[in-house]
């Protein structure tokens, strides 16, 4: 399988959580890494300083509207001299009762909507020349919730349902030349899992084959796995569990 040494990568949500670990592991296997990041500077400035290697960076920027990926890439693209291959990790919810259909306002819905779906097209729109070029690879952060009636939220469920979609669809628009896929976690341990109480963390927990979370190192391996992985693509990888199959 390809190493992805020399290899510049985009982590969009880079800072922390899952973010931070793909780009640990990435950094650990020679990747150079851009590390975006909207308001922790100084997490992603700590991460950058931690990182195995040298060259890595940090770029600010909105990955929630158009002109932030816009800015975001052309940032990347100026630090790196190119990019290679897009972790498209970015992502938001509003926890909210599934039961009550107006827990979620209207601006609500379009705000997880455009932040779970139009900001993976977004990205990969500005970026598209880069990865053409690079034959690169283009990776989006899912959500069992997308295949599962789970999560936060039923607008965040609908949400990570489109985004799934858009994944094959990318896939099918980029071929050959981008390789697109999704990673889709179970629950995981991080600040996110702090909207959950720990009846419904444990509630999660009890319909997982394995019994358990998804662990933030296994989910960051796949990842790894897609950067290097030369023959998979408009493909949906599910590391949560064995979540909803019990």
């Amino acid at each position: 399988m390809p190493s992805i040494k020399g290899k510049r990568v985009l982590v969009t949500g880079g800072s922390r959580g899952v973010g931070a670990e793909i780009c640990r592991q990435a950094a650990a296997e020679g990747a150079i890494v851009a590390v975006n990041y909207a308001s922790s500077k100084e997490a992603a400035e700590k991460l950058v300083a931690s990182l195995a290697g040298s060259g890595h960076v940090i770029v600010q920027g909105d990955a929630f509207t158009h002109a932030g990926c816009d800015g975001i890439v052309a940032d990347a693209r100026k630090a790196l001299g190119g990019i290679d291959a897009i972790v498209s990790n970015q992502g938001w919810t509003k926890f909210a009762d599934w039961r009550d259909l107006e827990s979620v306002a209207d601006d609500e819905w379009m705000k997880i909507y455009n932040a779970n779906v139009m900001s993976h097209l977004w990205l990969i729109q500005a970026a598209k020349k880069d990865l053409v070029a690079n034959k690169g690879s283009f990776i989006i952060t899912g959500s069992i919730a997308g295949s599962q009636t789970s999560g936060s939220s039923l607008a965040y469920s609908v949400a990570k349902a489109g985004c799934l979609h858009l994944t094959r669809g990318l896939a099918k628009s980029c071929a050959p030349d981008i390789r697109v896929n999704c990673v889709a976690p179970g629950l995981m341990l991080t600040e996110w899992a702090a909207g959950f109480s720990e009846a419904q963390i444990q509630a999660s927990k009890d319909i997982t084959l394995l019994g358990g979370t998804s662990e933030v190192e296994d989910v960051a391996g796949a990842f790894i796995m897609l950067l290097r992985n030369g023959s998979i693509t408009g493909e949906i990888i599910e590391v949560s569990a064995g979540y909803g199959k019990k």
